[in-house]
């Protein structure tokens, strides 16, 4: 049973059996898994996390390691028809990782929400590196052995390249590569298929911009 060992304070709501191992050891965990989902990865939560919530959507494929190491109120959101191909997520203390729907991860990917340990001023004693939460919008593509750092936020439609390391905000309907990863084409679209029909979109017109002169001189008639 892949099931193996829940806390008696654990709400499972399971319209699909997990088929990967499920170990829940913090208080007060839910996990909800919709209809037609296949879940292969090992989802993890150990004892020194509470309150953690983790829902899988319809129709996904997650492949990989869910592990929530500590924190309270930890939360991971995958939206519809979203797939990992491998893909390790986890939290070593409590923040949001929220994907939207139709995401596709390929292999090797890594993200938390943490720097896994605490960094201060040495002489404030200040904490200098937070938890960040990590948001993909929905239809976004990320490619084999990329890395989302804390804070990461992928914009709708965005692709990121293979080994590119996100840092920071991607607009949507871009490609961004590199570490950190930048913008490198706009306006871009992707499908999961070759065989898939693509409908190109009408191009929206460029705004016409008035020239600073002329804009005072129209000003004087305002």
């Amino acid at each position: 049973m892949p099931i193996e060992s829940v806390r008696p304070d654990t709400v499972l709501a399971l319209q699909s059996e997990p088929a990967g191992r499920v170990v829940i050891k913090g208080e007060a965990t839910t996990l909800r898994i919709g209809a037609g989902s296949i879940v292969n990865a090992m989802i993890w939560v150990m004892p020194e996390a509470r309150n953690t919530t983790i829902e899988i959507g319809e129709s996904c494929v997650i492949n990989g390691m869910i592990r929530i190491v500590r924190g309270d109120g930890g939360l991971i959101r995958i939206g519809d028809r979203t797939t990992f191909n491998d893909v390790g997520l986890s939290q070593h203390e409590a923040g949001r990782m929220i994907f939207g729907r139709n995401n596709m991860l390929s292999a090797e990917i890594r993200m938390d929400v943490s720097d896994m340990h605490p960094i201060y001023d040495r002489y404030s004693g200040d904490r200098l590196n937070p938890a960040k939460d990590i948001h993909l919008e929905d239809d976004v593509w990320v490619g084999v052995g990329a890395r989302l750092l804390k804070g990461a936020y992928i914009g709708r439609g965005s692709i990121i390249g293979a080994g590119s390391t996100v840092t920071g905000k991607i607009p949507p309907h871009v490609l961004a590569v590199g570490s950190p990863a930048r913008v490198i084409r706009e306006d871009i679209a992707w499908l999961r298929e070759f065989d898939q029909p693509f409908e190109a979109e009408p191009r929206p017109k460029p705004r016409l911009e008035v020239e600073a002169p002329r804009r005072r001189w129209l000003a004087r008639f305002g």
